[in-house]
């Protein structure tokens, strides 16, 4: 799909105002319009936008249909939106269309695909240097079908929590743009392969970034099973390690755990990943789930220890637990992007505030967890910022406890994402400073 979206009212001044702001931050955002369904077609589809302002291309970005508003509203979500510079006049590129595709353009909304292929190659003989940046947008297409893989299943939710381990150390996670997918279908009794062993890397550069307490997390895997793979990143003066360890087949793995320590600050968060169920209108019933409450009891008493060596000289959190739980949109692929599930993260003490609030009972007193009854939560963005930053997690976390952890991830037959930072705990106005230098120099 190819399609065009115009501004209206002050739409160009948010955009340009949303590009600077999380651009010096180095965060996604996106652009939610709601525009004329008619214009919209019917099915689901996704694809190249050409963002339009007073007859000129000012931007490029990937748009998705996300429901209905009122009685004639499509709501739309553009991500991976990127600035044309300088601006394409519109009147040039359709001079250069036969009259064919001229006759099928329309003011605004998708294109047929004869159109809209005819359209942007068009706008690369116009402008060259942008067939760069239609490549890096349209790359959210390339997809890896999950369908009903449940080893597929464990290495979608694997690669998401590895890229928001990545994100909450404010690195870079365009090196998990680019993975091998695998060329055979994943067997359900064979073990999933780690999403982090499929990603591109420099091994000899990775090796020289572990020092001692990296051999001693990595240890702490390869003690339970032989499928662990690792990666390791710098910046802002700081080493990442990201280690993926999968211990049991696909078929008798009961999730995903995510564990982030930095050393730095002796904090820890622990992610439980949870699926919204497609064929329940993408919701969540705590109450189905068999393994819920064994969990929930393993995060109280995660919480218990944590309050009960809590001390006054700690730093501040806004949620000194280190429980978290993140219900994830059902995944039907893969992308060959760093882009994220999207999800709603919960603190466990708010999620089970929420398994009480009247408004989750369906209408036979079920409680349901679903975009459109929650009342707040936590983005993949607020949440990792918040990580980024240290104002949620716990303080003064010993190694040790975090090696329990580990084992019960494994002891609960989880696939693990193990993150560990090492190294000097920079001021926030300091790694925001290098973070928009980078962005220049990038």
């Amino acid at each position: 799909m190819v399609a065009i979206l115009k501004c209206v009212g002050d739409e160009k001044s948010l955009l340009d105002s949303n590009e600077r702001f999380y651009g010096k931050l180095g965060e996604e955002w996106a652009w939610k319009p709601v525009r004329h369904r008619e214009n919209w077609g019917r099915d689901r589809g996704s694809g190249l936008t050409l963002i339009i302002a007073d007859d000129e291309i000012i931007k490029l970005g990937w748009t998705s249909r996300r429901g209905w508003e009122g009685a004639s509203g499509q709501k739309l979500e553009v991500s991976r939106i990127e600035s044309v510079v300088p601006p394409v006049p519109y009147a040039r590129v359709t001079r250069r269309l036969a009259p064919r595709f001229v006759a099928h353009l329309t003011d605004e909304g998708r294109l047929g695909a004869g159109t809209g292929r005819a359209l942007v190659e068009a706008l690369t003989q116009e402008r060259s240097d942008l067939g760069g940046v239609i490549a890096r947008i349209e790359g959210v297409a390339d997809k890896y079908p999950i369908g009903d893989s449940p080893a597929a299943q464990v290495m979608a939710l694997q690669r998401d929590a590895s890229i928001v381990a990545v994100r909450m150390a404010g690195m870079d996670v365009s090196d998990f743009a680019r993975w091998d997918r695998p060329t055979d279908r994943l067997a359900i009794e064979d073990v999933p392969p780690t999403f982090v062993g499929r990603t591109q890397g420099d091994r000899q550069l990775e090796e020289r970034l572990i020092q001692h307490d990296g051999e001693t997390m990595l240890g702490w895997l390869t003690q339970k099973t032989h499928h662990t793979s690792w990666r390791a990143f710098s910046g802002f003066g700081q080493r990442l390690l990201v280690a993926n360890a999968n211990n049991d087949t696909a078929e008798h793995t009961l999730g995903v755990d995510l564990i982030y320590y930095s050393v730095s600050r002796g904090s820890m968060i622990l992610v439980q990943y949870k699926k919204l169920d497609a064929k329940n209108n993408g919701s969540f019933y705590p109450d189905s789930d068999s393994n819920l409450a064994d969990e929930i009891r393993r995060m109280q008493k995660l919480d218990e220890h944590v309050t009960a060596n809590r001390s006054p000289d700690d730093d501040f959190r806004l949620e000194p637990s280190p429980c978290w739980m993140k219900l994830c949109q059902d995944q039907a692929y893969i992308p060959q992007t760093a882009d994220m599930i999207p999800g709603m993260y919960f603190s466990l003490a708010h999620f089970q505030q929420l398994r009480e609030d009247p408004r989750l009972r369906g209408p036979q007193g079920a409680v349901r967890f679903a975009y459109d009854n929650v009342p707040s939560y936590l983005d993949n963005t607020m949440f990792a910022r918040l990580v980024e930053t240290g104002l949620v997690g716990t303080s003064g976390t010993a190694t040790e406890f975090v090696h329990r952890q580990v084992v019960e991830s494994f002891n609960g037959n989880k696939a693990l994402v193990l993150a560990a930072l090492f190294g000097e705990n920079l001021p926030q106005s300091r790694r925001n400073t290098e973070k928009r230098d980078l962005q220049r120099r990038g």
